[in-house]
This record gives structure tokens, C-alpha cells and sequence, in this order.
């Protein structure tokens, strides 16, 4: 059992020696080239006050420090280094960071908390510029949490120095209606890729992202592979907000313009003269003409298992053979009873 008297927090670390002894768990790590340097670990670690500091290691310890100290796990560090902390791109704000050695010791700790330490960022704060851009922003919810994606765009494959890469753009809006354009690279953008179509609301949260400019709006980015990336996160702040969105969710349809270009129309009340109305979520105006789309949920079987199929647009238009303008009733409502589909889908 540590001697909690000679643990150090982590907001008293200074780099006037080599003896310190800390209580930490590693909220994120990764793996970075520093060129003339070679690999590195570098890693995100926290006291159970919260307080965080970047930590690194070089090549020849990273296997013995990822054993050691993995993810989640509150170990003791002991005789480790303080130095200055610098870098275009921080993961935290404080002024310095740990480096571990081959002197330094790491045992197992007994304390016992799972939080992940969250200190959610507000859009006015990010927008307003009180953010300092060399810094990631270590706890923020990009997120229908506190972000609502009103425009979630097709994912590109662009050529970045004579490389293909993924890239995906959308805009978060939070409950003051407050917005952020988000931009996402690589495998971040890949994640994203199978909800591109999907008209169901996601919970998304990115930590450790990038404050960067773009025509003098700002953007939010993936920090190469420093940020994290949540899809339907579980913890509670999340869960809260799921649940409020639920009370508050309308129906959706899609806009399409003659180019084949779509947007999702959110279902608003009737006016005065009972005519429907709608609300462009691409241009936040009132519209009164939307065209409906295909959305078939279905059951396939094959002579070992079933399984569950969503079926989009294009596709479904394809395999049913007909426009969905054809079939439709006038009905915004979801067709549930497999007897009520029109003869074409049954067929």
C-alpha cells in the first residue's frame, strides 16, 4: 500500500529534481514519430484530484512502460523527471511534463476510481477564443450531448502530400444554438463513415481535439492520433442529454434538390392553414415541400443465421425497383406492421 504521505499531486510537479513519487492513471495514450528522435509513448495522465499532466517515454521503454502502466489502471510512479513542457500541440495546460526512464519504478496503487475525469468546454469559450490553440482541449463534448449534428457531410477521400486520406466535415449545434464546424481525419473519419446516411441522432464526444482556423471560422479537428473519439458513450453526462434529446426528438426527412443533393428536414407543427412545415437543417428555414426517402429495416435469413439490414436510399431503390414517391401514402409516420408495406417492398 502506497505511503500516502509522500505522494506528490500532480499540480505539484516541478523540474528541480528527480525524486518524485505520484499517484497517476493513464487516461490516454498513443504513439508518436518525432523524427531525428525516433518512436515515442506519449500518454495523458491524471491524480485523482483530476489534475492532468502529459507524460513521455523513449522507444527502448515503451513495452515495459505499457505493461506496466496501461490504461485505466491508477499505478505509483517513482524517480521520474520534470521538464519543461512545449510543443505546437499540448494535451493539457500544465507547464510541464513527465519523463520516464529506465529509473523509473512503477508498482500497482489500491485505489479504486473509475471516473474519466470530464470538465466539459462550452462552444462560447471555443468560439470566442478564450481557448489558447497550441493546447488540445482535453475534455470537450463534441456531441449531441452538448452538440446536435445538423449537417453530417459525404466522406471525401482527398489527396493530403501525395497520399489518399479520409476526411469528413459536419456542424455541432448546442442547446444555446450555438454551432462549431467540425472537420475529421483518417480513421476518425471512418468511424463516421457508416452513419453518414443514418437519420438516427448520434452521441458523440472527441477529447484532446484541435482548435484550428479555417476562412476565419474556427474549426474543430482531430489532432493527428492524440484525440479520442466516442460513438454512444455510456457515461452519465451523456446518458442525461440522450435522454432529454429523447423527449425533445421529431420526426426527419430529407430535402432533395434536383441534383440529387439531400439534407434532413426536421418535422415542425402545422401553420394556420394546416399546412405541414418543416425546418431545413442545412439552412435553418421553414420549408413546406420535402421528398421522402427509403429507410428498410430488414430481416435476412440464409441457411446458417439471420441477421438485421438497414437499407438507405440508393440502395434500397435498387433492390425494391421503384421510387419511393411512388409508394408513398402521405404518411410521415414509420410503417411498423410488416402487413400495412406496399405490394413492391413485400415483393
Amino acid at each position: 500500500m502506497a505511503n500516502n504521505a509522500s505522494l506528490k499531486p500532480v499540480k505539484d510537479l516541478k523540474p528541480f529534481k528527480t525524486k518524485w513519487r505520484s499517484q497517476v492513471k493513464v487516461l490516454h495514450s498513443w504513439l508518436q514519430n518525432t523524427g531525428s528522435g525516433g518512436e515515442t509513448l506519449q500518454m495523458v495522465l491524471t491524480d485523482e484530484q483530476g489534475e492532468k499532466i502529459s507524460a513521455t517515454c523513449k522507444r527502448n521503454h515503451i513495452l515495459s512502460v505499457q505493461r506496466k502502466l496501461p490504461l485505466g489502471k491508477w499505478c505509483v510512479l517513482t524517480t521520474f523527471s520534470v521538464s519543461q513542457a512545449s510543443g505546437q500541440y499540448r494535451p493539457t495546460s500544465h507547464p510541464y511534463k513527465i519523463m520516464i526512464s529506465d529509473e523509473t519504478v512503477i508498482t500497482n496503487s489500491d485505489l479504486i476510481q473509475d471516473s474519466i475525469f470530464l470538465s466539459l468546454a462550452r462552444y462560447e469559450d471555443i468560439i470566442d477564443g478564450n481557448f489558447k490553440t497550441n493546447f488540445l482541449i482535453g475534455n470537450t463534448f463534441m456531441s449531441i450531448c452538448y452538440g446536435k449534428i445538423v449537417r453530417l457531410e459525404p466522406v471525401q477521400t482527398v489527396q493530403v502530400k501525395g497520399q489518399d486520406r479520409k476526411k469528413v466535415q459536419f456542424r455541432l449545434v448546442d442547446a444555446n444554438g450555438k454551432d462549431l464546424a467540425c472537420c475529421l481525419w483518417g480513421k476518425y473519419a471512418e468511424q463516421l463513415e457508416a452513419y453518414v446516411e443514418c437519420e438516427q441522432p448520434l452521441i458523440y464526444l472527441i477529447r484532446f481535439a484541435k482548435i484550428s482556423f479555417y476562412r476565419g471560422e474556427v474549426k474543430i479537428t482531430n489532432a493527428f492520433d492524440a484525440s479520442i473519439v466516442y460513438l454512444d458513450p455510456t457515461m452519465e453526462e451523456a446518458l442525461q442529454f440522450k435522454e432529454k434529446l429523447g423527449e425533445d426528438e421529431l420526426p426527419l426527412a430529407v430535402i432533395e434538390k434536383k441534383n440529387g443533393c439531400k439534407h434532413r428536414a426536421i418535422k415542425l407543427a402545422s401553420n394556420h392553414d394546416d399546412n405541414q412545415l418543416w425546418r431545413c437543417e442545412k439552412r435553418q428555414v421553414k420549408i413546406t415541400e420535402v421528398i421522402p426517402v427509403f429507410k428498410l429495416h430488414l430481416i435476412v435469413r440464409d441457411d446458417t443465421e439471420t441477421c438485421k439490414l438497414m437499407l438507405l436510399n440508393t440502395v434500397a431503390k435498387t433492390i425494391v425497383g421503384r421510387e419511393v414517391v411512388d409508394l408513398w401514402d402521405g404518411s410521415y409516420d414509420e410503417i411498423e406492421d410488416p402487413e400495412l408495406l406496399p405490394e413492391p417492398i413485400r415483393a
